[in-house]
């Protein structure tokens, strides 16, 4: 029944009754009296009984409104349904207000990743079945659109060596790339493309190859670009040009030697004093007394500490080649990205954190040396980097300090400080740190990786102890950064 008119109707009928008994002065207005009881409680039983209807009507609205919600969440996933139901049976329990429930109804649109609900209630009525209605029907619908608002993303991976070790039936980079794959499912669902999001990829272990992945380095293509006079910080000498390597957009302060595999050393000079250093900036810069316009490459045995040589002072692993792993830029392709993700095989070497967090900052931001992201987005705007490791800072003679702060696990100490730094830097810049510690339960580690995400807890900070924690960890992650929206 319609009860906006049905209130109508009733209303007419008494007010014209009352108008009439008002003008009678007979003695039979004792008769009218009695019968002017019916619609003062149909009056009664229309006021009760509509506002429990209202009452439903608004419990139905929130529980299909917080079903919607749940299955956008969880659009991709296989417990989407049972989410939706899950929901709205808490919202809407059974027996509420006596009501006998229709539905919900619901309707999934893959391709314009929708969701229509709706139900319907019928309420049994109390006074009003004196006046011939024995129940009112009430409906509501609502649809939910899952978006991404504009967002610009960086995956940064451990590739050190320990990510071979099992996490139960499989190794930790599978189940690493398994997660990673399942966030780009979620975050470009069934397209192919999204212009409102760009992914990028930094793998990264003792160093990052600041190469772009999958290119082939020609040390016969190396160019120079002419710069403002400096003071190389590596070299004391002075110099007025950089290096590019014809694969990577990174400014260079030497020409990569003709065997140089992509990996460059942190601006950092081991002087005591931390004017001196970049490692915790972004992008390439001038500091109180060095100047950074560009980064040192790395020959392909890491720093030969003696002799010319790179010794194995620390069990041989501090001493292993770069990462064949380059980075894969921001962009806006879900086959691009997968495929970067898929090619993660054979993680080896040690642990610096700093470097990979480093790196995917600035491949994040639209200043040099990767300039991908838009400079001046048409409209709001997340930027994010998910940071995976299972391991802690581990020095080393060819990781990017060059061993300055010891080798081994007595590099810690300093390599957990500038990691801090420079992941202060990046949330100063508006960017929210996910960070995952997986397969390593180290309370040590984890206090400092809580103190590097965006917050301490979920969903910024999570501890997966195998790859099924690890698959809801990068779920959640993904949902966060889906906005969802009311759209009816």
């Amino acid at each position: 029944m319609n009860m906006p008119n049905f209130i109508n109707s009733i209303w007419q009928t008494a007010t014209l009754f009352f108008h009439h008994l008002r003008k009678d002065h007979g003695g039979a207005v004792a008769i009218y009296l009695a019968f002017a009881i019916v619609p003062v409680i149909g009056f009664i039983g229309i006021g009760t009984d509509t506002a429990r209807a209202y009452m439903v009507k608004s419990r139905l609205s929130s529980a299909l409104d917080a079903a919607g919600l749940a299955g956008g969440k969880a659009f991709f996933s296989a417990t989407r349904d049972q989410d939706i139901e899950m929901f709205f049976n808490a919202n809407f329990p059974t027996g509420y207000m006596d009501a006998v429930l229709s539905g919900p109804q619901v309707n999934i649109d893959t391709d314009n990743e929708t969701i229509t609900l709706s139900a319907s209630a019928t309420i049994p009525t109390t006074f009003m079945r004196l006046i011939g209605h024995d129940t009112i029907v009430v409906s509501s619908n609502t649809e939910i659109t899952r978006q991404i608002e504009m967002l610009d993303l960086v995956l940064a991976i451990d590739m050190s060596g320990s990510m071979s070790s099992s996490a139960g039936a499989q190794s930790r980079i599978s189940a690493a790339r398994e997660a990673a794959l399942l966030l780009v499912d979620i975050l470009f669902g069934n397209s192919g493309n999204k212009d409102l999001l760009k992914i990028g990829l930094v793998p990264w272990n003792a160093k990052v190859n600041i190469t772009i992945d999958g290119s082939i380095f020609n040390s016969g293509a190396t160019i120079t670009q002419p710069v403002a006079a400096f003071t190389n910080p590596e070299t004391g000498i002075n110099q007025s040009e950089v290096y590019f390597a014809n694969n990577s957009p990174v400014p260079l302060l030497a020409a990569p030697p003709a065997d140089w595999k992509g990996c460059v050393y942190s601006r950092f000079i081991d002087d005591a004093n931390p004017d001196s250093d970049a490692d915790i900036l972004m992008p390439p810069v001038s500091t109180a007394i060095s100047d950074w316009p560009a980064w040192q490459p790395i020959g392909p045995e890491g720093e030969p500490v003696s002799g010319g040589t790179c010794t194995s002072a620390v069990g041989g692993s501090e001493c292993r080649q770069c990462l064949s792993h380059g980075i894969t830029p921001q962009q806006n392709s879900k086959a691009i990205i997968q495929g970067a993700i898929n090619d993660l095989q054979n993680p080896t070497s040690t642990t610096n954190i700093p470097q990979g967090l480093g790196w995917a900052w600035r491949v994040l931001k639209p200043q040099s040396p990767f300039t991908e992201a838009d400079a001046n987005p048409p409209m709001n705007r997340q930027q994010a980097i998910v940071l995976l490791t299972d391991g802690e800072n581990y020095g080393g003679s060819g990781d990017g300090y060059k061993g300055t702060f010891g080798l081994g696990g007595t590099a810690r100490p300093d390599m957990d400080a500038r990691l801090q730094l420079i992941s202060d830097n990046i949330k100063a810049d508006g960017v929210i740190v996910y960070v995952i510690q997986f397969a390593n339960n180290g309370s040590a580690l984890q206090t400092l990786l809580q103190g590097v995400a965006s917050g301490p807890g979920s969903p910024y900070y999570h501890y997966a102890p195998d790859a099924a924690a690890l698959q809801q960890v990068f779920h959640e992650i993904a949902s966060h950064l889906s906005e969802l929206r009311l759209s009816k």
